[in-house]
């Protein structure tokens, strides 16, 4: 019996240390980090009223990600309030790239707002940055119809059709795919483009060596006057 209860006993202390140590783990972890933070074309840190505004982060998480919040907010009547709470692409990750394109409404208040990223781990660590930002209102900027993105059946040819506008005149096209560990940039010049004001944009992507997978696309016009805005399209390849 006196054997037995040592046993028993020997192994209720053995658990209590292994979930000690378990816990004392989970304590070590460092708390995420976040950088080389880019908001707006360039860092330029203006997001343009009626257009979308680019956020672009490393997470860094060893005590793997949780999710990722985004907050922008200002004062005042009509001031853009906007949060978006993401896990998709970031939960159970330790290494993450945030990548965002935010739409900002053509009705908002011009001026300063104050935008948040913030990462939580799952070990319930969290970490903040903080940056001010500035809403302005530019009508001269490229813009776009809608982003027509086809696959074809064979999986290797991917359509991409838009109206583009620019005040400015037309300089070059940069388009990015991306998706997994695959990436792929694409610019065109071409000379019946540059230089123009409208242009319809129909291009055929090769896309052979992408591997099945979801795509995220992004459109960038860049006019003769150096202003350039991005556009972000999705595509799912079989």
């Amino acid at each position: 019996m006196r054997i037995a209860q040592r046993l028993l006993t020997s192994l209720l202390v053995s658990s209590v240390l292994f979930t000690a140590c378990s816990k004392d783990d989970d304590d070590n972890f460092a708390p995420p980090t976040i950088e080389d933070v880019e908001l707006g074309s360039s860092n330029s840190r203006i997001a343009y009223r009626g257009s979308d505004f680019h956020i672009e982060a490393e997470i860094k998480a060893p005590g793997t990600i949780e999710s990722v919040t985004v907050e922008i907010h200002g004062s005042g009547a009509n001031a853009w309030e906007f949060e978006q709470v993401y896990t998709d692409g970031f939960k159970g990750l330790k290494n993450a790239e945030l990548h965002k394109h935010i739409d900002v409404p053509a009705t908002v208040a011009l001026g300063n707002y104050h935008l948040h990223i913030v990462v939580l781990d799952q070990q319930g660590k969290k970490t903040s940055y903080e940056a001010d930002i500035e809403v302005k209102e530019d009508n001269t900027l490229p813009s776009i119809s809608t982003l027509e993105l086809e696959l074809n059946a064979a999986g290797d040819d991917l359509h991409v059709e838009t109206l583009i506008t620019a005040p400015n005149k037309i300089k070059e096209v940069e388009i990015e795919i991306h998706g997994g560990s695959w990436e792929e940039d694409f610019t065109y010049t071409d000379a019946a483009m540059v230089g123009q004001t409208s242009y319809t944009f129909h291009k055929h992507v090769n896309i052979a060596s992408a591997p099945a997978g979801h795509y995220h696309v992004h459109f960038k016009v860049i006019d003769q006057a150096g202003k350039e805005r991005e556009f972000e399209g999705h595509f799912d390849k079989p």
